[in-house]
Protein backbone atom coordinates (compact mmCIF):
# COMPACT_ATOMS: atom_id res chain seq x y z
CA UNK A 1 0.00 0.00 0.00
CA UNK A 2 1.14 3.41 -0.91
CA UNK A 3 0.66 6.33 1.49
CA UNK A 4 -0.20 9.76 0.21
CA UNK A 5 1.88 12.64 1.33
CA UNK A 6 -0.02 15.05 3.57
CA UNK A 7 -0.87 18.22 1.86
CA UNK A 8 -0.53 21.63 3.57
CA UNK A 9 -2.92 24.56 3.54
CA UNK A 10 -2.69 26.69 0.47
CA UNK A 11 -2.30 30.45 0.55
CA UNK A 12 -5.71 30.82 -1.07
CA UNK A 13 -7.39 28.84 1.73
CA UNK A 14 -5.63 30.96 4.37
CA UNK A 15 -6.76 34.17 2.67
CA UNK A 16 -10.37 32.95 2.42
CA UNK A 17 -10.36 32.00 6.11
CA UNK A 18 -8.92 35.41 7.05
CA UNK A 19 -11.59 37.18 4.97
CA UNK A 20 -14.40 35.27 6.72
CA UNK A 21 -12.89 36.00 10.14
CA UNK A 22 -12.47 39.68 9.24
CA UNK A 23 -16.15 39.91 8.27
CA UNK A 24 -17.14 38.29 11.57
CA UNK A 25 -14.99 40.66 13.61
CA UNK A 26 -16.33 43.68 11.68
CA UNK A 27 -19.92 42.56 12.31
CA UNK A 28 -19.23 42.07 16.02
CA UNK A 29 -17.64 45.54 16.25
CA UNK A 30 -20.69 47.08 14.54
CA UNK A 31 -23.03 45.39 17.01
CA UNK A 32 -20.96 46.61 19.97
CA UNK A 33 -20.86 50.16 18.60
CA UNK A 34 -24.62 50.27 17.95
CA UNK A 35 -25.35 48.83 21.39
CA UNK A 36 -23.13 51.43 23.03
CA UNK A 37 -24.90 54.25 21.17
CA UNK A 38 -28.34 52.90 22.09
CA UNK A 39 -27.31 52.56 25.75
CA UNK A 40 -26.05 56.15 25.79
CA UNK A 41 -29.34 57.41 24.31
CA UNK A 42 -31.33 55.42 26.86
CA UNK A 43 -29.22 56.70 29.74
CA UNK A 44 -29.63 60.30 28.59
CA UNK A 45 -33.42 59.92 28.21
CA UNK A 46 -33.66 58.26 31.65
CA UNK A 47 -31.71 61.13 33.20
CA UNK A 48 -34.06 63.62 31.50
CA UNK A 49 -37.05 61.75 32.92
CA UNK A 50 -35.52 61.86 36.42
CA UNK A 51 -34.97 65.62 36.07
CA UNK A 52 -38.62 66.04 35.00
CA UNK A 53 -39.83 63.93 37.95
CA UNK A 54 -37.70 65.91 40.40
CA UNK A 55 -39.05 69.17 38.97
CA UNK A 56 -42.64 67.97 39.43
CA UNK A 57 -41.86 66.84 42.98
CA UNK A 58 -40.32 70.24 43.73
CA UNK A 59 -43.48 71.94 42.46
CA UNK A 60 -45.57 69.78 44.79
CA UNK A 61 -43.36 70.71 47.75
CA UNK A 62 -43.72 74.43 46.98
CA UNK A 63 -47.04 74.27 48.79
CA UNK A 64 -49.31 75.11 45.89
CA UNK A 65 -52.02 72.67 46.83
CA UNK A 66 -55.23 73.86 48.44
CA UNK A 67 -54.60 77.54 47.76
CA UNK A 68 -57.01 79.66 45.80
CA UNK A 69 -54.25 81.24 43.73
CA UNK A 70 -50.71 79.90 43.77
CA UNK A 71 -48.64 82.80 42.49
CA UNK A 72 -45.39 80.84 42.78
CA UNK A 73 -46.57 78.28 40.24
CA UNK A 74 -45.66 79.97 36.96
CA UNK A 75 -44.13 79.15 33.60
CA UNK A 76 -40.35 79.07 33.71
CA UNK A 77 -37.33 77.75 31.86
CA UNK A 78 -33.94 76.86 33.30
CA UNK A 79 -30.84 74.79 32.53
CA UNK A 80 -29.50 71.79 34.44
CA UNK A 81 -26.11 70.18 33.80
CA UNK A 82 -25.36 66.52 34.46
CA UNK A 83 -21.70 65.73 34.91
CA UNK A 84 -20.08 62.48 33.90
CA UNK A 85 -20.08 61.52 37.61
CA UNK A 86 -23.90 61.77 37.58
CA UNK A 87 -24.08 64.99 39.59
CA UNK A 88 -26.70 67.60 38.70
CA UNK A 89 -25.65 71.24 38.74
CA UNK A 90 -27.41 74.52 38.03
CA UNK A 91 -24.33 76.05 36.41
CA UNK A 92 -22.03 74.69 33.75
CA UNK A 93 -18.69 73.39 35.02
CA UNK A 94 -15.82 75.84 34.68
CA UNK A 95 -13.19 73.11 34.54
CA UNK A 96 -12.83 72.01 30.89
CA UNK A 97 -11.89 68.50 32.06
CA UNK A 98 -15.38 67.98 33.54
CA UNK A 99 -17.87 66.79 30.96
CA UNK A 100 -21.50 67.79 31.44
CA UNK A 101 -24.64 67.46 29.35
CA UNK A 102 -26.93 70.49 29.26
CA UNK A 103 -30.66 69.88 29.74
CA UNK A 104 -33.23 72.64 29.26
CA UNK A 105 -36.20 72.33 31.62
CA UNK A 106 -39.42 74.07 30.66
CA UNK A 107 -42.32 74.25 33.14
CA UNK A 108 -45.67 75.12 31.56
CA UNK A 109 -48.57 75.81 33.92
CA UNK A 110 -52.19 76.17 32.82
CA UNK A 111 -53.81 77.91 35.77
CA UNK A 112 -57.49 78.89 35.63
CA UNK A 113 -56.77 81.74 38.04
CA UNK A 114 -54.53 83.22 35.31
CA UNK A 115 -56.59 82.74 32.11
CA UNK A 116 -53.78 83.74 29.72
CA UNK A 117 -51.72 80.71 30.78
CA UNK A 118 -53.78 78.31 28.64
CA UNK A 119 -52.32 78.25 25.15
CA UNK A 120 -55.04 79.26 22.72
CA UNK A 121 -57.59 79.29 25.55
CA UNK A 122 -57.77 75.48 25.46
CA UNK A 123 -58.18 73.91 28.88
CA UNK A 124 -57.97 70.26 27.81
CA UNK A 125 -60.44 67.43 28.15
CA UNK A 126 -61.77 67.03 30.77
CA UNK A 127 -61.29 70.77 31.17
CA UNK A 128 -58.93 72.07 33.81
CA UNK A 129 -61.21 75.05 34.46
CA UNK A 130 -64.03 72.93 35.86
CA UNK A 131 -64.75 73.39 39.58
CA UNK A 132 -63.83 70.56 41.88
CA UNK A 133 -66.51 68.98 44.02
CA UNK A 134 -66.51 66.87 47.12
CA UNK A 135 -64.05 67.12 49.98
CA UNK A 136 -61.57 69.07 47.84
CA UNK A 137 -63.11 72.22 46.45
CA UNK A 138 -61.21 74.60 44.26
CA UNK A 139 -59.71 74.40 40.81
CA UNK A 140 -57.18 72.35 38.91
CA UNK A 141 -53.89 73.40 37.41
CA UNK A 142 -52.24 71.55 34.58
CA UNK A 143 -48.46 71.28 35.02
CA UNK A 144 -46.29 70.09 32.14
CA UNK A 145 -42.54 69.67 32.50
CA UNK A 146 -40.49 69.13 29.37
CA UNK A 147 -36.78 68.36 29.48
CA UNK A 148 -34.86 68.70 26.22
CA UNK A 149 -31.26 68.14 25.17
CA UNK A 150 -29.10 67.77 22.10
CA UNK A 151 -27.19 64.66 21.05
CA UNK A 152 -24.60 65.85 18.54
CA UNK A 153 -23.26 63.21 16.15
CA UNK A 154 -26.03 60.80 17.21
CA UNK A 155 -29.38 62.42 16.42
CA UNK A 156 -30.32 65.66 14.76
CA UNK A 157 -32.50 68.21 16.53
CA UNK A 158 -33.41 68.40 20.19
CA UNK A 159 -34.70 65.34 22.01
CA UNK A 160 -37.39 65.80 24.64
CA UNK A 161 -39.10 64.02 27.54
CA UNK A 162 -42.44 65.41 28.76
CA UNK A 163 -44.25 64.68 32.02
CA UNK A 164 -47.62 66.17 32.82
CA UNK A 165 -49.91 66.15 35.81
CA UNK A 166 -52.90 67.96 37.20
CA UNK A 167 -53.19 69.06 40.77
CA UNK A 168 -55.85 70.65 42.92
CA UNK A 169 -55.46 74.27 43.74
Amino acid sequence: MMQRASRGVTLLEVMATMAVMLLGVAAAMTVVSQTSTANRRTLTANQAQIIAEQTLENILTEGCQGQVNCADLTNRTFQVYQTSEGLLRNTPPTDPNILAREYTVNVDVDNVMAPLTAEGGKWGNPPVNRPLVGATTGNLVNVRVSVSWEEPNIRSGRQVVVLQTRMAQ
